[in-house]
Protein backbone atom coordinates (compact mmCIF):
# COMPACT_ATOMS: atom_id res chain seq x y z
CA UNK A 1 0.00 0.00 0.00
CA UNK A 2 2.93 2.38 0.47
CA UNK A 3 3.29 4.45 -3.05
CA UNK A 4 7.29 4.93 -3.93
CA UNK A 5 9.40 8.23 -4.66
CA UNK A 6 9.62 10.58 -2.52
CA UNK A 7 6.04 12.14 -2.68
CA UNK A 8 4.72 9.72 -4.59
CA UNK A 9 1.04 10.01 -3.73
CA UNK A 10 1.15 13.96 -3.35
CA UNK A 11 -0.24 14.68 -7.28
CA UNK A 12 -2.91 11.84 -6.23
CA UNK A 13 -3.96 14.19 -3.10
CA UNK A 14 -3.84 17.21 -4.88
CA UNK A 15 -6.13 15.36 -7.83
CA UNK A 16 -8.51 14.64 -4.81
CA UNK A 17 -8.35 17.85 -3.34
CA UNK A 18 -8.98 19.15 -6.64
CA UNK A 19 -12.14 17.40 -7.43
CA UNK A 20 -13.38 18.03 -4.51
CA UNK A 21 -13.26 21.99 -4.70
CA UNK A 22 -14.98 21.64 -7.97
CA UNK A 23 -17.65 19.41 -6.82
CA UNK A 24 -18.14 21.89 -3.80
CA UNK A 25 -18.22 25.12 -5.90
CA UNK A 26 -19.53 23.83 -9.25
CA UNK A 27 -18.59 24.29 -12.81
CA UNK A 28 -19.88 27.93 -12.50
CA UNK A 29 -17.77 29.32 -10.13
CA UNK A 30 -14.53 28.17 -12.18
CA UNK A 31 -15.83 29.41 -15.29
CA UNK A 32 -13.86 32.74 -16.06
CA UNK A 33 -16.81 34.50 -17.94
CA UNK A 34 -18.84 33.90 -14.84
CA UNK A 35 -18.38 36.66 -12.51
CA UNK A 36 -21.92 37.13 -10.69
CA UNK A 37 -21.78 35.00 -8.13
CA UNK A 38 -19.39 37.34 -6.80
CA UNK A 39 -21.27 40.60 -6.48
CA UNK A 40 -21.99 40.59 -2.59
CA UNK A 41 -19.72 41.81 0.38
CA UNK A 42 -16.44 41.27 0.12
CA UNK A 43 -16.23 39.25 -3.16
CA UNK A 44 -17.55 42.29 -4.52
CA UNK A 45 -14.64 44.32 -3.39
CA UNK A 46 -12.15 42.07 -4.18
CA UNK A 47 -13.44 41.15 -7.71
CA UNK A 48 -13.80 44.70 -9.10
CA UNK A 49 -10.19 45.74 -7.66
CA UNK A 50 -8.70 42.92 -10.43
CA UNK A 51 -11.51 44.57 -13.09
CA UNK A 52 -9.48 47.84 -12.67
CA UNK A 53 -6.38 46.65 -12.37
CA UNK A 54 -6.76 44.59 -15.47
CA UNK A 55 -8.20 47.33 -17.02
CA UNK A 56 -5.85 50.10 -16.50
CA UNK A 57 -2.00 50.38 -18.05
CA UNK A 58 1.24 49.07 -16.13
CA UNK A 59 2.15 51.46 -13.68
CA UNK A 60 5.14 51.33 -10.37
CA UNK A 61 4.36 49.89 -8.88
CA UNK A 62 3.17 47.01 -11.03
CA UNK A 63 0.00 46.43 -8.83
CA UNK A 64 -1.24 49.51 -8.21
CA UNK A 65 -4.76 50.69 -9.10
CA UNK A 66 -5.55 54.47 -9.79
CA UNK A 67 -8.87 54.48 -10.90
CA UNK A 68 -10.66 52.42 -8.28
CA UNK A 69 -11.36 54.70 -5.04
CA UNK A 70 -10.39 58.67 -3.55
CA UNK A 71 -6.85 57.34 -4.20
CA UNK A 72 -4.72 54.81 -5.38
CA UNK A 73 -4.92 51.43 -4.22
CA UNK A 74 -3.85 48.33 -5.01
CA UNK A 75 -4.36 44.67 -5.42
CA UNK A 76 -3.20 44.12 -2.19
CA UNK A 77 -5.88 46.63 -0.59
CA UNK A 78 -8.57 45.06 -2.62
CA UNK A 79 -7.32 41.58 -1.74
CA UNK A 80 -7.51 40.69 -5.40
CA UNK A 81 -4.31 38.02 -4.73
CA UNK A 82 -1.98 39.88 -6.54
CA UNK A 83 0.23 36.92 -7.49
CA UNK A 84 -2.69 35.81 -9.46
CA UNK A 85 -3.77 39.41 -10.77
CA UNK A 86 -0.02 40.36 -11.51
CA UNK A 87 -0.18 36.96 -13.85
CA UNK A 88 -3.02 37.73 -15.62
CA UNK A 89 -2.37 41.38 -16.30
CA UNK A 90 0.92 39.88 -18.00
CA UNK A 91 -0.85 37.50 -20.10
CA UNK A 92 -3.49 39.91 -20.92
CA UNK A 93 -6.58 38.20 -19.58
CA UNK A 94 -9.88 40.45 -20.39
CA UNK A 95 -10.95 42.65 -17.65
CA UNK A 96 -14.21 41.05 -17.03
CA UNK A 97 -13.09 38.00 -16.87
CA UNK A 98 -12.71 36.47 -13.05
CA UNK A 99 -9.95 33.98 -11.43
CA UNK A 100 -10.89 33.46 -7.80
CA UNK A 101 -12.91 30.58 -8.51
CA UNK A 102 -9.71 28.54 -10.26
CA UNK A 103 -8.12 29.99 -7.16
CA UNK A 104 -10.61 28.22 -5.10
CA UNK A 105 -10.07 25.15 -6.65
CA UNK A 106 -6.84 24.84 -6.43
CA UNK A 107 -6.33 25.96 -2.84
CA UNK A 108 -8.11 22.75 -2.14
CA UNK A 109 -6.02 20.56 -4.37
CA UNK A 110 -2.37 22.48 -3.06
CA UNK A 111 -3.92 21.80 0.59
CA UNK A 112 -4.04 18.45 -0.50
CA UNK A 113 -0.59 18.13 -2.26
CA UNK A 114 1.44 19.87 0.56
CA UNK A 115 -1.08 17.95 3.40
CA UNK A 116 0.81 14.77 1.40
CA UNK A 117 4.37 15.97 1.62
CA UNK A 118 3.89 16.74 5.49
CA UNK A 119 2.62 13.60 6.28
CA UNK A 120 5.42 11.94 4.04
CA UNK A 121 7.92 14.12 6.06
CA UNK A 122 6.36 12.82 9.16
CA UNK A 123 6.61 8.91 8.37
CA UNK A 124 3.41 8.29 6.44
CA UNK A 125 2.70 7.34 3.12
CA UNK A 126 0.56 5.46 0.89
CA UNK A 127 -3.23 5.02 1.86
CA UNK A 128 -3.22 6.50 5.52
CA UNK A 129 -1.10 9.51 4.08
CA UNK A 130 -3.65 10.01 0.77
CA UNK A 131 -6.63 9.55 3.23
CA UNK A 132 -5.33 11.85 5.45
CA UNK A 133 -3.95 14.65 2.67
CA UNK A 134 -7.75 14.58 2.06
CA UNK A 135 -8.72 15.64 5.30
CA UNK A 136 -6.16 18.81 4.86
CA UNK A 137 -8.14 19.24 1.45
CA UNK A 138 -11.61 19.82 3.18
CA UNK A 139 -10.46 21.22 6.52
CA UNK A 140 -13.36 23.92 8.41
CA UNK A 141 -11.03 26.50 8.29
CA UNK A 142 -10.40 26.88 5.06
CA UNK A 143 -13.82 25.82 3.85
CA UNK A 144 -14.91 28.91 6.18
CA UNK A 145 -12.94 31.66 3.67
CA UNK A 146 -15.08 30.46 0.60
CA UNK A 147 -17.58 32.72 2.16
CA UNK A 148 -15.63 35.98 0.62
CA UNK A 149 -11.78 35.87 1.61
CA UNK A 150 -10.47 33.97 -1.22
CA UNK A 151 -7.11 35.11 -0.71
CA UNK A 152 -7.17 33.69 2.62
CA UNK A 153 -7.72 30.39 1.44
CA UNK A 154 -4.15 30.16 0.65
CA UNK A 155 -3.86 27.56 3.41
CA UNK A 156 -1.68 25.79 1.38
CA UNK A 157 1.46 28.03 2.27
CA UNK A 158 1.06 27.31 6.15
CA UNK A 159 1.20 23.97 5.21
CA UNK A 160 4.03 23.94 2.69
CA UNK A 161 6.09 26.17 6.07
CA UNK A 162 5.91 23.39 8.40
CA UNK A 163 6.63 20.62 6.04
CA UNK A 164 9.81 22.49 4.98
CA UNK A 165 10.71 23.43 8.72
CA UNK A 166 10.43 19.50 9.21
CA UNK A 167 13.14 19.03 6.70
CA UNK A 168 16.86 20.41 6.48
CA UNK A 169 17.70 24.19 5.96
CA UNK A 170 17.03 25.16 2.66
CA UNK A 171 17.73 29.12 2.53
CA UNK A 172 16.27 29.29 -1.67
CA UNK A 173 13.00 27.47 -0.91
CA UNK A 174 12.34 29.78 2.55
CA UNK A 175 12.55 32.51 0.14
CA UNK A 176 10.25 31.18 -2.75
CA UNK A 177 7.58 30.40 -0.25
CA UNK A 178 7.85 33.57 1.13
CA UNK A 179 8.12 36.01 -1.49
CA UNK A 180 4.51 33.65 -2.90
CA UNK A 181 2.68 34.43 0.61
CA UNK A 182 3.99 38.06 0.41
CA UNK A 183 1.78 37.99 -2.71
CA UNK A 184 -1.42 36.40 -1.27
CA UNK A 185 -2.15 38.03 1.49
CA UNK A 186 0.03 39.64 4.29
CA UNK A 187 -1.43 37.69 7.45
CA UNK A 188 -0.25 34.42 5.54
CA UNK A 189 3.10 36.05 5.24
CA UNK A 190 3.17 36.58 8.48
CA UNK A 191 2.48 32.99 8.96
CA UNK A 192 5.10 31.69 6.53
CA UNK A 193 7.36 33.58 8.56
CA UNK A 194 7.32 33.45 12.29
CA UNK A 195 7.91 29.83 11.05
CA UNK A 196 10.23 30.13 9.07
CA UNK A 197 12.42 32.17 11.75
CA UNK A 198 11.77 28.65 14.17
CA UNK A 199 13.23 26.88 11.18
CA UNK A 200 16.34 29.40 10.95
CA UNK A 201 16.73 29.26 14.68
CA UNK A 202 16.70 25.12 14.72
CA UNK A 203 19.32 25.49 11.92
CA UNK A 204 21.59 27.89 13.73
CA UNK A 205 21.05 25.14 16.68
CA UNK A 206 22.08 22.28 15.38
CA UNK A 207 24.88 23.57 13.46
CA UNK A 208 23.37 23.07 9.28
CA UNK A 209 24.20 27.26 9.01
CA UNK A 210 26.83 29.73 10.27
CA UNK A 211 25.48 32.98 12.43
CA UNK A 212 27.22 35.07 9.73
CA UNK A 213 25.64 32.80 6.70
CA UNK A 214 22.40 32.95 8.50
CA UNK A 215 22.90 36.61 9.31
CA UNK A 216 23.82 37.45 5.53
CA UNK A 217 20.63 35.04 4.46
CA UNK A 218 18.12 37.21 6.78
CA UNK A 219 19.74 40.76 5.50
CA UNK A 220 19.04 39.42 1.62
CA UNK A 221 15.52 38.07 2.45
CA UNK A 222 14.28 40.90 3.69
CA UNK A 223 15.81 43.31 0.56
CA UNK A 224 14.07 40.85 -1.45
CA UNK A 225 10.72 40.33 0.18
CA UNK A 226 10.70 44.38 0.85
CA UNK A 227 10.97 44.38 -3.21
CA UNK A 228 8.36 42.13 -3.83
CA UNK A 229 5.69 43.46 -1.11
CA UNK A 230 6.72 46.99 -2.57
CA UNK A 231 5.95 45.85 -6.36
CA UNK A 232 2.72 44.11 -5.24
CA UNK A 233 1.51 47.57 -3.80
CA UNK A 234 1.77 47.40 0.01
CA UNK A 235 3.28 50.54 0.81
CA UNK A 236 0.29 52.14 -1.35
CA UNK A 237 -2.33 54.72 -0.28
CA UNK A 238 -3.07 56.30 3.18
CA UNK A 239 -5.12 53.84 4.81
CA UNK A 240 -4.54 53.06 8.80
CA UNK A 241 -1.88 50.44 8.99
CA UNK A 242 -3.01 49.69 12.73
CA UNK A 243 -6.84 48.77 13.30
CA UNK A 244 -8.83 48.87 16.63
CA UNK A 245 -9.86 44.87 17.13
CA UNK A 246 -7.08 43.30 18.62
CA UNK A 247 -8.76 40.86 21.20
CA UNK A 248 -12.39 41.47 19.27
CA UNK A 249 -11.33 39.23 15.93
CA UNK A 250 -9.26 36.36 18.21
CA UNK A 251 -9.60 32.63 18.45
CA UNK A 252 -11.74 31.09 21.01
CA UNK A 253 -9.82 28.19 23.83
CA UNK A 254 -12.36 25.68 22.17
CA UNK A 255 -11.87 26.64 18.53
CA UNK A 256 -10.76 23.13 18.19
CA UNK A 257 -14.08 21.25 19.56
CA UNK A 258 -16.47 24.30 18.49
CA UNK A 259 -18.42 24.15 15.83
CA UNK A 260 -19.86 27.54 16.74
CA UNK A 261 -23.76 27.69 16.85
CA UNK A 262 -23.49 29.93 13.44
CA UNK A 263 -27.54 30.91 13.92
CA UNK A 264 -27.64 32.02 17.24
CA UNK A 265 -23.74 33.98 16.40
CA UNK A 266 -25.47 35.82 13.77
CA UNK A 267 -28.52 37.14 16.12
CA UNK A 268 -26.58 37.78 18.65
CA UNK A 269 -24.54 39.67 17.40
CA UNK A 270 -26.12 41.61 14.12
CA UNK A 271 -23.31 40.10 11.60
CA UNK A 272 -25.96 40.68 8.61
CA UNK A 273 -25.00 37.08 7.45
CA UNK A 274 -28.07 35.23 6.88
CA UNK A 275 -28.77 31.81 8.19
CA UNK A 276 -26.84 29.18 7.07
CA UNK A 277 -26.18 25.74 8.20
CA UNK A 278 -24.34 24.07 10.98
CA UNK A 279 -20.55 22.93 10.93
CA UNK A 280 -21.21 19.79 12.95
CA UNK A 281 -23.89 16.89 12.35
CA UNK A 282 -22.40 15.76 15.87
CA UNK A 283 -20.92 18.14 17.99
CA UNK A 284 -22.74 21.02 20.22
CA UNK A 285 -22.39 24.23 19.23
CA UNK A 286 -21.18 27.44 21.83
CA UNK A 287 -21.69 30.84 21.70
CA UNK A 288 -18.54 32.99 21.33
CA UNK A 289 -17.46 35.64 23.53
CA UNK A 290 -17.25 38.34 20.89
CA UNK A 291 -18.74 39.10 17.08
CA UNK A 292 -15.75 38.56 15.82
CA UNK A 293 -14.18 35.13 16.56
CA UNK A 294 -15.22 33.61 13.46
CA UNK A 295 -12.08 34.93 12.16
CA UNK A 296 -10.57 32.40 14.66
CA UNK A 297 -12.89 29.39 13.61
CA UNK A 298 -10.50 25.84 13.21
CA UNK A 299 -13.06 23.24 14.15
CA UNK A 300 -11.34 19.89 14.09
CA UNK A 301 -14.43 18.03 12.98
CA UNK A 302 -15.24 15.06 14.32
CA UNK A 303 -13.68 12.34 12.56
CA UNK A 304 -10.20 14.46 13.10
CA UNK A 305 -10.81 14.65 16.72
CA UNK A 306 -11.39 10.93 16.74
CA UNK A 307 -8.04 10.66 15.20
CA UNK A 308 -6.84 13.45 17.72
CA UNK A 309 -8.16 11.03 21.23
CA UNK A 310 -6.67 7.83 19.25
CA UNK A 311 -3.16 9.65 18.61
CA UNK A 312 -3.03 11.15 22.44
CA UNK A 313 -4.08 7.45 23.61
CA UNK A 314 -1.44 5.89 20.98
CA UNK A 315 1.39 8.53 22.24
CA UNK A 316 0.56 7.63 25.89
CA UNK A 317 1.03 3.94 25.82
CA UNK A 318 4.41 4.38 23.84
CA UNK A 319 5.94 6.31 26.31
CA UNK A 320 5.08 4.22 29.20
CA UNK A 321 6.12 1.51 27.25
CA UNK A 322 10.01 0.43 27.49
CA UNK A 323 11.87 0.01 24.63
CA UNK A 324 12.16 1.01 20.96
CA UNK A 325 8.84 1.20 19.05
CA UNK A 326 8.02 1.52 15.48
CA UNK A 327 6.23 4.76 16.58
CA UNK A 328 9.26 5.98 17.99
CA UNK A 329 11.48 5.16 14.60
CA UNK A 330 9.15 6.75 13.04
CA UNK A 331 9.00 10.19 14.34
CA UNK A 332 13.03 10.24 14.79
CA UNK A 333 12.60 11.09 11.19
CA UNK A 334 12.47 14.79 12.46
CA UNK A 335 15.24 15.87 14.41
CA UNK A 336 14.03 17.05 17.76
CA UNK A 337 15.36 20.29 17.11
CA UNK A 338 13.48 21.33 14.01
CA UNK A 339 10.20 19.60 15.85
CA UNK A 340 10.59 21.75 18.62
CA UNK A 341 11.28 25.25 16.92
CA UNK A 342 8.21 24.41 14.75
CA UNK A 343 5.77 23.57 17.70
CA UNK A 344 7.21 26.80 19.55
CA UNK A 345 6.71 28.79 16.08
CA UNK A 346 3.13 27.48 16.62
CA UNK A 347 2.63 28.23 19.78
CA UNK A 348 3.59 31.59 19.56
CA UNK A 349 1.34 32.17 16.57
CA UNK A 350 -1.90 30.60 18.67
CA UNK A 351 -0.91 32.73 21.58
CA UNK A 352 -1.26 35.77 19.09
CA UNK A 353 -5.02 33.92 18.46
CA UNK A 354 -5.60 33.68 21.61
CA UNK A 355 -5.00 37.66 22.05
CA UNK A 356 -4.77 39.67 25.03
CA UNK A 357 -8.68 39.08 25.49
CA UNK A 358 -8.75 35.24 26.04
CA UNK A 359 -11.94 33.60 26.34
CA UNK A 360 -13.96 30.00 26.90
CA UNK A 361 -16.95 29.91 24.96
CA UNK A 362 -18.60 33.19 25.69
CA UNK A 363 -16.83 33.48 28.37
CA UNK A 364 -13.81 36.33 29.03
CA UNK A 365 -11.03 34.75 31.01
CA UNK A 366 -8.85 38.21 31.28
CA UNK A 367 -7.98 41.00 30.15
CA UNK A 368 -4.68 41.69 29.67
CA UNK A 369 -3.89 45.63 29.10
CA UNK A 370 0.10 45.46 27.48
CA UNK A 371 -0.38 49.52 26.92
CA UNK A 372 -0.94 51.37 24.51
CA UNK A 373 2.32 51.06 22.78
CA UNK A 374 1.70 47.27 21.93
CA UNK A 375 -1.89 47.29 21.37
CA UNK A 376 -0.61 49.60 18.11
CA UNK A 377 1.45 47.28 17.32
CA UNK A 378 -1.20 44.16 17.46
CA UNK A 379 -2.77 45.90 15.49
CA UNK A 380 -1.42 45.97 12.64
CA UNK A 381 -2.85 42.36 12.32
CA UNK A 382 -6.45 42.76 14.32
CA UNK A 383 -7.76 40.01 12.94
CA UNK A 384 -5.59 37.46 14.93
CA UNK A 385 -7.68 34.86 15.61
CA UNK A 386 -6.17 33.23 11.74
CA UNK A 387 -2.88 32.83 13.30
CA UNK A 388 -4.55 29.61 15.02
CA UNK A 389 -4.06 27.76 11.80
CA UNK A 390 -0.42 26.79 11.70
CA UNK A 391 -0.51 24.94 15.24
CA UNK A 392 -4.35 23.40 14.36
CA UNK A 393 -2.48 21.75 11.11
CA UNK A 394 0.67 20.73 13.01
CA UNK A 395 -1.84 18.95 15.21
CA UNK A 396 -3.82 17.06 12.22
CA UNK A 397 -0.49 16.28 10.97
CA UNK A 398 0.58 14.66 14.07
CA UNK A 399 -2.43 13.29 14.85
CA UNK A 400 -2.74 11.41 11.29
CA UNK A 401 0.92 11.09 11.23
CA UNK A 402 0.87 8.51 14.61
CA UNK A 403 -2.67 6.62 13.45
CA UNK A 404 -1.10 6.09 10.82
CA UNK A 405 1.85 4.43 11.75
CA UNK A 406 -0.30 1.98 14.37
CA UNK A 407 -1.36 -1.20 13.56
CA UNK A 408 -4.43 -1.06 10.99
CA UNK A 409 -3.82 2.77 10.85
CA UNK A 410 -4.72 3.21 7.28
CA UNK A 411 -8.09 1.99 7.83
CA UNK A 412 -8.20 3.80 10.93
CA UNK A 413 -7.39 7.58 9.50
CA UNK A 414 -9.97 6.28 6.45
CA UNK A 415 -12.54 5.81 9.46
CA UNK A 416 -11.76 9.22 10.84
CA UNK A 417 -12.29 10.70 7.11
CA UNK A 418 -15.88 8.61 7.11
CA UNK A 419 -16.65 10.49 10.31
CA UNK A 420 -15.38 14.14 8.85
CA UNK A 421 -17.52 13.80 5.84
CA UNK A 422 -20.69 12.83 7.73
CA UNK A 423 -20.29 15.48 10.20
CA UNK A 424 -19.50 18.03 7.62
CA UNK A 425 -22.15 16.93 5.32
CA UNK A 426 -24.80 19.55 5.41
CA UNK A 427 -22.32 22.34 5.40
CA UNK A 428 -20.76 20.48 2.04
CA UNK A 429 -24.66 20.56 1.01
CA UNK A 430 -25.40 24.45 1.82
CA UNK A 431 -22.14 25.18 0.19
CA UNK A 432 -22.68 23.78 -2.76
CA UNK A 433 -26.44 25.27 -3.25
CA UNK A 434 -24.76 28.58 -2.70
CA UNK A 435 -22.39 28.31 -5.28
CA UNK A 436 -24.41 27.08 -7.87
CA UNK A 437 -27.46 29.07 -7.34
CA UNK A 438 -25.69 32.31 -5.55
CA UNK A 439 -25.94 33.84 -2.26
CA UNK A 440 -28.47 36.05 -0.93
CA UNK A 441 -28.26 39.58 -1.44
CA UNK A 442 -26.35 39.20 -4.65
CA UNK A 443 -25.76 42.49 -6.37
CA UNK A 444 -26.98 42.65 -10.12
CA UNK A 445 -24.75 44.04 -13.22
CA UNK A 446 -26.52 46.98 -15.00
CA UNK A 447 -28.01 46.60 -18.15
CA UNK A 448 -29.13 49.97 -19.54
CA UNK A 449 -26.86 51.46 -22.10
CA UNK A 450 -27.33 54.62 -20.17
CA UNK A 451 -24.11 53.85 -18.06
CA UNK A 452 -21.82 52.65 -21.11
CA UNK A 453 -22.92 55.95 -22.58
CA UNK A 454 -22.55 58.82 -20.32
CA UNK A 455 -19.19 57.43 -18.85
CA UNK A 456 -17.60 56.93 -21.83
CA UNK A 457 -18.00 60.75 -22.26
CA UNK A 458 -17.33 61.36 -18.85
CA UNK A 459 -15.29 58.70 -17.30
CA UNK A 460 -15.74 59.21 -13.80
CA UNK A 461 -18.37 57.76 -11.75
CA UNK A 462 -18.75 59.84 -8.16
CA UNK A 463 -20.44 57.65 -5.29
CA UNK A 464 -22.83 60.61 -3.58
CA UNK A 465 -23.90 58.78 -0.33
CA UNK A 466 -24.27 58.46 3.85
CA UNK A 467 -22.63 56.16 5.69
CA UNK A 468 -22.48 52.55 4.76
CA UNK A 469 -23.80 52.64 1.58
CA UNK A 470 -25.50 49.43 0.37
CA UNK A 471 -24.83 47.03 -2.33
CA UNK A 472 -26.26 49.08 -5.18
CA UNK A 473 -23.25 50.46 -5.98
CA UNK A 474 -21.33 47.57 -7.09
CA UNK A 475 -23.21 47.03 -10.14
CA UNK A 476 -22.42 51.00 -11.56
CA UNK A 477 -18.98 50.47 -10.40
CA UNK A 478 -18.79 47.53 -12.51
CA UNK A 479 -19.59 49.17 -15.17
CA UNK A 480 -17.18 51.96 -14.66
CA UNK A 481 -14.37 49.45 -14.17
CA UNK A 482 -15.30 48.07 -17.96
CA UNK A 483 -15.57 51.39 -19.31
CA UNK A 484 -11.98 52.22 -18.28
CA UNK A 485 -13.92 55.28 -15.72
CA UNK A 486 -12.84 56.25 -12.34
CA UNK A 487 -15.25 55.01 -9.63
CA UNK A 488 -15.25 56.73 -5.88
CA UNK A 489 -14.76 56.31 -2.55
CA UNK A 490 -14.13 52.23 -2.69
CA UNK A 491 -14.40 50.46 -0.26
CA UNK A 492 -11.03 48.82 0.34
CA UNK A 493 -9.06 47.27 3.32
CA UNK A 494 -8.21 49.56 5.97
CA UNK A 495 -10.44 52.44 4.87
CA UNK A 496 -9.82 55.43 8.20
CA UNK A 497 -12.63 56.17 10.15
CA UNK A 498 -11.32 59.68 9.58
CA UNK A 499 -11.29 58.90 5.21
CA UNK A 500 -14.91 58.08 6.40
CA UNK A 501 -15.88 61.55 8.15
CA UNK A 502 -13.89 63.33 5.43
CA UNK A 503 -16.11 61.67 2.52
CA UNK A 504 -19.41 62.47 3.89
CA UNK A 505 -18.79 65.89 5.00
CA UNK A 506 -17.22 66.56 0.90
CA UNK A 507 -20.74 64.84 -0.06
CA UNK A 508 -22.60 67.27 2.58
CA UNK A 509 -20.57 70.13 0.59
CA UNK A 510 -21.06 69.16 -2.92
CA UNK A 511 -24.99 69.12 -2.24
CA UNK A 512 -24.77 72.56 -0.36
CA UNK A 513 -22.89 73.90 -2.89
CA UNK A 514 -24.65 72.42 -5.80
CA UNK A 515 -20.94 71.86 -6.93
CA UNK A 516 -21.20 69.02 -9.36
CA UNK A 517 -18.32 68.73 -12.15
CA UNK A 518 -19.52 68.64 -16.26
CA UNK A 519 -16.55 65.41 -16.03
CA UNK A 520 -18.95 63.39 -13.77
CA UNK A 521 -21.44 60.87 -13.51
CA UNK A 522 -22.69 61.17 -9.65
CA UNK A 523 -24.65 58.14 -8.42
CA UNK A 524 -26.95 58.87 -5.80
CA UNK A 525 -26.55 55.84 -3.41
CA UNK A 526 -28.72 54.41 -0.74
CA UNK A 527 -28.88 55.71 2.40
CA UNK A 528 -28.38 59.36 1.60
CA UNK A 529 -27.20 61.73 4.24
CA UNK A 530 -29.54 62.47 6.89
CA UNK A 531 -31.86 65.40 5.90
CA UNK A 532 -31.17 65.12 2.23
CA UNK A 533 -33.60 63.36 -0.41
CA UNK A 534 -33.36 62.12 -4.29
CA UNK A 535 -35.72 63.96 -4.75
CA UNK A 536 -34.58 67.43 -3.22
CA UNK A 537 -31.40 67.06 -5.38
CA UNK A 538 -33.11 66.79 -8.61
CA UNK A 539 -35.35 69.77 -8.30
CA UNK A 540 -32.67 72.15 -7.34
CA UNK A 541 -29.76 70.87 -10.34
CA UNK A 542 -28.64 73.94 -12.00
CA UNK A 543 -28.91 74.33 -15.66
CA UNK A 544 -27.27 71.57 -17.65
CA UNK A 545 -27.30 68.98 -15.01
CA UNK A 546 -30.15 66.16 -14.87
CA UNK A 547 -31.28 63.68 -13.12
CA UNK A 548 -32.02 60.35 -14.55
CA UNK A 549 -33.08 56.77 -13.45
CA UNK A 550 -31.26 53.56 -14.74
CA UNK A 551 -31.91 50.32 -13.73
CA UNK A 552 -33.60 51.63 -10.59
CA UNK A 553 -30.76 53.68 -9.74
CA UNK A 554 -30.32 57.49 -9.91
CA UNK A 555 -27.74 59.54 -12.02
CA UNK A 556 -26.78 63.47 -12.01
CA UNK A 557 -25.00 64.25 -14.93
CA UNK A 558 -23.90 66.94 -17.45
CA UNK A 559 -25.92 66.99 -20.66
CA UNK A 560 -22.78 66.97 -22.22
CA UNK A 561 -21.90 63.46 -20.76
CA UNK A 562 -24.85 62.10 -22.89
CA UNK A 563 -23.98 60.63 -26.34
CA UNK A 564 -25.64 61.66 -29.49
Amino acid sequence: MRMTGRFGGAPLAAFAGGLFGIWIYGLRAIDPGSFAWMLQGDSAQHYLGSVYFLNEPWHWPPGLITRFGDVPTSVVFTDAIPLVALLAKLVGVPASLQYYGLWMVACHALAGWFGHRLLHRMGVAGFPALMGAFLFAMSPALLLRAYGHEALMGHFLVLAALERALGAWRWRGWLVLAATAVLVHPYLAAMVGLIGLGAAAAALADGAVTRTRLAAQAVASLAILWCVAWAAGYFVGSGQLSAGGFGIFSSNLLTWIDPMDWAAFNRRYDTGTPYSSEWSRFLPAQLQATGGQYEGFAYLGAGMLALVALATGAWAVARRSPGPSENAAASSLIPALRWKYAVWACVVLALLAISTRPSIGSHVVAEIHPGRIVERALGVFRASGRFIWPLTYLLMAWAIARVGRLPRGAWLVALGLAVQIADLNGKFKEFRGRFRHGPPQLAQPVGSPLWASVLARCPNLAMVSGVHPGAGWVGPALAAGVAGARFYPAPTARYSPEAEAQRLAAVRKLIAANAWQADTVYLLAAPMPEGVTVKAIAEGLPPGMSHERADGLDLVFAERCRRG
